[in-house]
């Protein structure tokens, strides 16, 4: 993932999701290198549970953004297109239960390391840390799947209207400033 701003849609409120997915991106390419480095197997006990620990920094530091980012879906894009499309079956649905699924991903990692990590062998944590490899999997291929079938049904379903609304409501930040 570069980090210049490079934009495949046009249409502003598929503008501040596609921002999002570049920040949230950036975030994510802070922490993969230490789950790699786990699945490369380069770290001592002593190393691994100092990545572990970063690795839990960084992925607690992810989450109130994403969280917001995925609240914001569920709030708003997703029941604007249901409208047309439903949500029993098919894209909607389908991404929805991503987010849940990534939920509980990082759910169990952060559960797995909440306590004392000197107690965790160094084949619990590699284990521990597939979950958040899972998510990384989950959640870049999540961002390829709205931005290739749902971000074109916003423009190809959706109204005007509905798409201005759909910015006035989508245009707020994902991150707290000042934090």
């Amino acid at each position: 993932m570069t980090t210049e701003n490079t934009f495949q849609f046009d249409l502003p409120a598929l503008r501040v999701l596609e921002n999002e997915h570049q920040y949230l991106s950036y975030l994510m390419d802070q922490w993969h290198p230490i789950v790699l480095g786990f699945e490369r197997d380069i770290y001592t006990e002593e190393e691994a549970r100092e990545a572990l620990s970063t690795l839990r920094r960084l992925i607690v530091d992810f989450i109130e953004p994403f969280k917001n980012h995925t609240d914001k879906e569920e709030e708003f894009l997703f029941p604007m297109l249901s409208k047309y499309i439903g949500d029993e079956q098919g894209p909607v649905l389908a991404v929805e239960e991503e987010h849940e699924e990534i939920d509980a991903y990082i759910g169990h990692f952060l559960h797995h390391t909440m306590g004392d990590l000197q107690e965790l062998t160094l084949q619990d944590m590699k284990d521990v840390v597939k979950d958040a490899g899972e998510a990384f999997e989950v959640i870049t291929v999540h961002f390829v799947k709205e931005q290739s079938i749902i971000f074109p049904m916003v423009i190809n379903i959706l109204r005007i209207q509905e798409q201005d609304q759909l910015f006035e409501e989508l245009y707020t930040p994902i991150v707290e400033i000042g934090k």
